[in-house]
């Protein structure tokens, strides 16, 4: 199926704030990465903000849907549901690489637009926050584990190992990094063996 120009336009401009960051992106560097016209960037998106906003907001959706998919796979244990949903986080993040630099640097210095930008990643933490409580209640979680604290965890060691590895020019998906991440989740599950 081919990619719409909206799309077009949002994969150009994700692949140009990444490596520009937002402040030296241009809608003109954007159009060049997207190898679309002008007129057609701004028929889609009038202004940079408005392209990057809608840029993350679409990341952080195929975000919360890749990690809802893993929540909601009623023929795993809440354990091992729970460990699908850390291997998706270091598969969204491997696969999406340019997304996850954006996301995990998203502060512009402009306070409106990193408000914006939280207020989006805030429905993904909400989701993660909601099912650890949910795991928390039914035992699965030790008592004395923040659900707020957990959820920035998940997102942040992952997406930062995703970072590291990609900055060192190192596989990111494999076994040995999902291991250590898993043992990292273990202590807060308790649970004995993988």
């Amino acid at each position: 199926m081919a990619r719409s120009k909206k799309d077009l336009i949002a994969q150009g401009a994700l692949t140009a704030f990444a490596q520009y960051g937002y402040s030296d992106t241009t809608m003109d560097t954007i159009a060049e990465v997207a190898q679309v016209a002008k007129g057609t960037l701004y028929y889609h998106f009038s202004t940079k903000e408005e392209l990057f906003l809608f840029v993350i907001e679409k990341g952080v959706k195929m975000l919360i849907d890749s990690v809802n998919s893993a929540m909601q796979d009623s023929n795993l244990s809440a354990d091992e549901r729970m460990v699908c949903v850390l291997d998706e986080h270091l598969r969204f993040f491997s696969e999406h690489q340019e997304l996850c630099l954006l996301l995990l640097s998203f502060f512009t210095g402009d306070e409106q637009r990193d408000q914006a930008i939280s207020t989006l990643l805030a429905g993904y933490f909400s989701t993660m926050e909601k099912y650890l409580a949910e795991l928390k209640g039914q035992g699965h979680l030790k008592p004395d584990a923040d659900v707020r604290t957990l959820a920035s965890a998940m997102f942040g060691m992952t997406g930062f190992t995703v970072l590291r590895k990609q900055f060192r020019k190192e596989p990111v998906d494999t076994e040995e990094t999902r291991q250590t991440l898993r043992s990292l989740l273990h202590g807060v599950l308790g649970r004995k063996e993988w």
